[in-house]
């Protein structure tokens, strides 16, 4: 929080800060709290704007709809704005030129989503928060956020479960281990023991440790790490870009496999598809969050994204014929792994 601060707060044209990290780790609460706390720094307000990058049910804005919301939230009448997207984008900066205020860009899908919305006046300040670190937006400082501590999660759990006798107890440092200590999964969990005063935590750690179980548990009124994780997946699969499908068929095929790390060489040989195409799959599965590189070359999923994983390579494997020429994950030895 107070390297974003700073971050901010430092001399210089329109500072940008971009919030990256897996669904559900908490990127839009940390935006916001900071946004409250520079209230003084920003004084001509503050904008919050859904970019609906990962939204379930809904479309990413294009960087044009943005750019007119935006106007609007300024005041500009409808008829005022331009139709041409260059000259939106110039009668945006020229609005915000001469004020400081704060933009935050909540759940942005890329930095071509995000480059057109940047203003030009150095007194304004921008939060960016996405699933990706945005690394082709220059300029911007980078805040990857990885899940919480054990501490951190028995905390937030305690706090909104209401149970306040569940500090230090087995039950309770076994539901932070089996939600990944990930702050979606860890409010699903308070939610429903807050809801329920007779499910007692350990019943609840027991059926999330059901192997086929976790992530029907982790779901609760407008909750879900499932649906938030489908969103990244299912964009993938439908997306017209080859990197994108396969990143999404060799996500599947993690799922089948029942191993600490991958390498892109036995995902290969799975997905039929050569280690260049595998390779560039591995770095969008990065690039969403939905992997990461424990050592270079070497991929793991979070527990939670490995449980979805398994979902998504079994319906695959009963939505599709048994291919008698592709070889079994169950004969395909990694060499890193012997």
């Amino acid at each position: 929080r107070d390297s974003l601060r700073r971050a901010l707060t430092a001399p210089g044209r329109h500072p940008t800060a971009v919030i990256s990290g897996m669904a559900g780790v908490g990127k839009s609460a940390l935006a916001l709290e900071v946004a409250h706390q520079l209230a003084e720094r920003f004084p001509d307000g503050q904008i919050h704007l859904d970019l609906h990058g990962a939204t379930p049910g809904m479309t990413p804005l294009t960087a044009a709809q943005a750019v007119t919301a935006l106007l609007r939230d300024l005041g500009t009448e409808p008829c005022r704005i331009p139709e041409q997207p260059d000259a939106a984008t110039a009668l945006l900066r020229s609005l915000l030129a001469p004020t400081r205020t704060l933009l935050v860009l909540d759940d942005a899908a890329s930095a071509a989503q995000v480059r057109p919305l940047l203003p030009g006046g150095a007194g304004c300040g921008v939060i960016v928060t996405s699933r990706s670190p945005l690394t082709a937006l220059d300029g911007a400082a980078r805040f990857p956020l990885a899940p919480l501590s054990d501490e951190e999660s028995a905390e937030l759990l305690r706090r909104h479960s209401g149970r306040d006798g569940l500090d230090g107890t087995d039950a309770a440092r076994l539901l932070v281990e089996l939600t990944g200590r990930l702050p979606l999964a860890l409010r699903i969990v308070a939610a429903r023991l807050a809801a329920r005063p007779a499910l007692a935590p350990g019943t609840l750690a027991g059926q999330l440790a059901a192997a086929d179980g976790r992530l029907h548990h982790l779901e609760y009124d407008d909750l879900s790490v499932r649906r938030s994780l489908a969103v990244t997946h299912d964009a993938l699969a439908a997306s017209e870009r080859e990197a994108d499908r396969d990143a999404a068929r060799t996500l599947c095929r993690i799922g089948a496999l029942a191993l600490p790390t991958y390498g892109a060489p036995l995902l290969a040989r799975l997905t039929g598809t050569g280690e260049p195409r595998t390779e560039a799959a591995l770095e969008r599965l990065l690039d969403v969050a939905l992997l990461e590189e424990s050592a270079y070359g070497r991929y793991a999923p979070h527990d939670l994204v490995r449980d979805f994983a398994r979902e998504r390579a079994g319906e695959r494997d009963a939505a599709e014929p048994a291919d008698p020429a592709a070889p079994e994950a169950a004969d395909v030895a990694d060499p890193a792994n012997t």
